[in-house]
């Protein structure tokens, strides 16, 4: 005890160290000050855990760790980038160098996908629209022409359509490779299994089929003749159903329905309306994928870490007309993606998302 006292406990901040036996564990009255440092923005603080006797301040584990440049630029550069502004201009306007936007749109990108990790859990939906989007990521040929080939970058994005949640997003080529991926990380943040809508691409039947099908054994019979292969039975509760649309002339002529999986579909569900208008949100506000620009990505990490950082914007800072509720007071107010699907409690601004303790067990703070 102080001579001013006993110090005061902060329940909300856990610790970081991964061998503590509190790490990621709020609410337990291990962590108190140990003293404050400046910075550009102003003064922080820095903890002590009592269980490790780990040190750390209220910036470690976010992009804005040891970083010298003021954080409100910082998030004005990225809150920029998110809106569809280059990189080079906005290196220009804060009068900053290209290579340093970058670096902090790359470190941000890696921040909000160990937040994802963490909020997007357990997720209940009724459908998942997926979809991929073409878009161009620059390279340098090689000295021999016909030894170069680009067979496009993809990214691949799954939506739980009740509460415009963007559940996943996989950065590659159009192959069974990546919807794979794409099919396997979205399973993951889900509780239950939904109905999966897509477009007519092949890729999506054998992900879903390698995802939730069951391999059955077949008994020997007893009798002459090699035995009968193990087959692989998809789950009774998977629904699959894709929209194929059929164009001429570059002219839309007709749409087909056509249901892969399950049972008792409603033939009004099946549409993928919302990841479409999802891409074109997207293209809007990256200039990366915008058509027709030179903005484009020369890497592919690159381009992830903006799609990353842009989808986690979208998911817990963006309001979203399509999501009201009224509050008590019976004011009309917009919901974030995120909160609808009840993962937060409120609406986050940009500071604590790049703030947010990706290493905390609890969700809310």
């Amino acid at each position: 005890m102080g001579k001013r006292g006993p110090k005061p406990r902060f329940l909300d901040i856990v610790c970081p160290n991964e061998n503590c036996s509190l790490f990621g564990v709020a609410g337990k009255g291990n962590i108190t000050v140990y003293g404050t440092y400046k910075r550009r923005s102003g003064k922080g603080r820095k903890f002590i855990c009592h269980t490790c006797g780990t040190t750390f301040c209220d910036r470690t584990n976010t992009p804005l760790y040891d970083l010298r440049t003021n954080e409100e630029k910082i998030e004005t550069a990225i809150k920029m980038i998110t809106s569809g502004m280059s990189i080079s201009k906005v290196a220009e306007v804060l009068e900053v160098k290209p290579i340093t936007v970058s670096t902090w749109v790359s470190r941000a990108g890696d921040h909000c996908k160990k937040v994802d990790e963490i909020v997007l859990k357990n997720i209940e939906t009724p459908k998942v629209e997926m979809d991929e989007a073409w878009t161009f990521v620059g390279k340098k040929p090689l000295p021999r022409e016909d030894e170069y080939e680009d067979n496009g970058t993809w990214i691949w994005i799954s939506m739980a359509t009740e509460s415009r949640l963007v559940l996943s997003h996989v950065v590659g080529e159009r192959s069974q490779k990546s919807s794979d991926q794409l099919i396997k990380n979205t399973a993951k943040k889900l509780s239950s299994i939904p109905l999966f809508v897509t477009d007519g691409l092949k890729f999506y039947i054998k992900s879903l089929r390698k995802q939730y099908g069951k391999l059955k054994q077949f008994a020997p019979t007893g009798k002459r003749g090699r035995p009968r292969s193990p087959k692989l039975i998809v789950d009774e509760l998977l629904k699959y159903a894709q929209v194929i649309k059929i164009r001429a002339e570059g002219k839309l002529k007709s749409v087909v329905k056509r249901i892969i999986f399950g049972e008792g579909i409603n033939s009004k569900m099946i549409s993928t309306s919302y990841i479409e208008r999802l891409n074109l949100t997207c293209r809007q506000d990256n200039n990366r994928i915008s058509r027709k620009t030179i903005g484009f990505s020369k890497k592919t990490e690159e381009l992830d870490h903006q799609m990353t950082l842009y989808f986690a914007c979208y998911n817990y800072c963006r309001k979203h007309r399509s999501l009201k509720y009224k509050d008590e007071t019976g004011i009309t107010r917009l919901n974030c993606p995120a909160k609808h699907a009840g993962l937060i409690d409120h609406v986050w601004c940009l500071h604590e998302l790049l703030v947010y303790p990706y290493h905390k067990i609890q969700t809310y703070y």
